[in-house]
């Protein structure tokens, strides 16, 4: 490693605290630190969340996938491109109930209509869910720089797991949302327009790429099309309704409009860096054939064909990608826990510069919590993230009823959540079935909550006035009926 490359390191990272040091200043609450004070415009709200998703699973992981898979492989990319299209429709609804409601959560969202169980059930799924995604974001970051630049993986994970840390507290959302922006723009010029054109150029152009790559990479079904559906692409798609990240940055948005839009723009602003790295991956098995492991494929093209000063830019560009994922995630863990967990078991009332108190000493516990279980027992990721897997069979059912069907009860509801979210535990761990989990789970979740619900009381109809147009006229909540409840 020469000055040069580690100048360009040091530099970004300075970068990232400056940034959260100037915005802190804007921070004075709660909602402030957590959906950015509902203030985002279509662009800054896609610019999060493009950069959420151009972690270490969709840069270093799809050039894997490419090594691996071919073509095929860029169905990750492809899926979340497609999800947030799907997601788009969807979102003015779940903005105007998030704002009605004044809603930071999806523990919120699920637990104003299905009560105190849904809201920690959701809420505490979600916050172990989203420690599993920070912990592999951290220990891909060690592995990273280790490969790349001889450090150890331990001191690589504490020093940028630190920045990530101090960062998010100062700033909260909008110091991510506005890091992100330098990311995502680092992103564009190192694995945009300068490795994949380098890396395809080296293996003779891609004309003579795709005359080099054995005919099952060409395929774009060389996954296998039950792997690619059942694995990748429906549980892509589904994921925005259970997972905190959506919740977050729809109602971080300062409009109905600028959520739909944002969700369009997110698809467009992360499609490419993350097809491209697939077409690094490409070259790679090309260039490199024999790695170790596919996940090797982006350093070794980094390593052996860039001048130093681009490798310090390149090394900048993962790291972005890492922990930008990283410090959203932290976010939505901390917030998770305090509001939905924390809050619904506390009596006590806190003002708002009170809670935003108690969220930035939380992101510093979450945070470090995560990094010592990733620094000693790297194992742990698997255990943590069956939260995710236990989230997706167990919530998506309950949001789509509180959204869609005004019959949905608390009762359908906490059993759809027990059942689906068990059955997808119990098929994972004990590999029961050779086709997905979700595949079982999410049926008879959205069947337990249709009819459990036909056969239980109905719930009090003020519990759902935030999720449908024609109970929020006529509600004593909305202001507009303010003076005629006062009447």
């Amino acid at each position: 490693m020469v000055w040069a490359d580690l100048s360009v390191i040091i530099l970004y990272l300075i970068l990232l605290l400056i940034i959260g040091g100037i915005v802190s200043k804007k921070v004075k609450t709660h909602e402030d630190s957590v959906v950015g004070g509902r203030s985002f415009g279509a662009f800054f709200a896609a610019v999060g969340k493009a950069a959420n998703l151009a972690g270490g699973p969709s840069t270093v992981g799809g050039a894997g996938y490419g090594y691996t898979y071919g073509v095929s492989g860029s169905w990750f990319a492809i899926a979340n491109v497609i999800s947030t299209t799907v997601w788009s429709p969807f979102t003015p609804r779940f903005w105007r109930a998030m704002s009605r409601g004044g809603f930071t959560s999806i523990g919120d969202y699920l637990g104003y209509r299905y009560g105190k169980f849904a809201r920690i059930f959701a809420g505490l799924l979600n916050s172990l869910a989203y420690m599993g995604f920070v912990a592999a974001q951290i220990i891909a970051t060690g592995t990273i720089l280790a490969v790349l630049l001889g450090w150890n993986p331990k001191v690589a994970m504490l020093v940028t797991t630190l920045i990530v840390i101090i960062y998010t507290i100062l700033g909260g959302l909008k110091a991510v949302v506005y890091t992100d922006l330098l990311q995502l723009g680092i992103l564009y010029v190192g694995l945009v327009l300068i490795l994949p054109a380098l890396a395809v150029g080296k293996a003779g152009g891609m004309e003579q790429l795709f005359a080099a790559l054995p005919e099952a990479f060409q395929q774009i079904g060389a996954m296998g099309w039950p792997r690619i559906i059942g694995v990748i692409v429906a549980p892509t798609i589904l994921m925005p309704f259970a997972m905190q990240a959506s919740y977050i940055y729809t109602a971080s948005c300062k409009s109905s409009k600028a959520a739909w839009q944002s969700n369009l723009l997110t698809g467009v602003f992360y499609g490419l860096p993350a097809l491209c790295s697939v077409f690094v991956g490409l070259a790679a098995f090309v260039l490199f054939p024999g790695l170790a492991s596919a996940q090797d494929a982006m350093p070794t093209v980094i390593i052996e064909f860039l001048p130093h000063g681009a490798i310090g830019l390149m090394i900048a560009a993962i790291l972005s990608a890492t922990m930008s994922t990283s410090s959203t995630c932290l976010l939505c863990s901390t917030n998770c826990f305090i509001t939905d967990v924390m809050n619904a078991v506390s009596t006590k009332t806190r003002t708002g510069e009170e809670q935003l108190k108690v969220t930035r000493i939380g992101i510093g516990v979450i945070g470090l919590l995560t990094l010592c279980i990733t620094l000693f027992y790297s194992d742990i990721i698997a255990i943590i993230t069956l939260g995710y897997a236990m989230g997706v069979g167990g919530l998506l059912a309950p949001a789509m009823g509180a959204m869609f069907w005004k019959r949905a009860t608390t009762a359908g509801c906490v059993t759809a959540m027990i059942v689906g979210g068990g059955s997808y535990l119990v098929i994972q761990l004990g590999q029961l079935a050779t086709w997905p989990p979700l595949f079982f789970s999410f049926p008879v979740s959205l069947l337990l909550l249709i009819v459990v619900s036909l056969f239980t009381k109905p719930s009090n109809p003020l519990m759902y006035d935030v999720y449908f147009e024609d109970e929020w006229a006529k509600s004593p909540n909305n202001p507009e009926n303010a003076s005629n409840v006062t009447a």
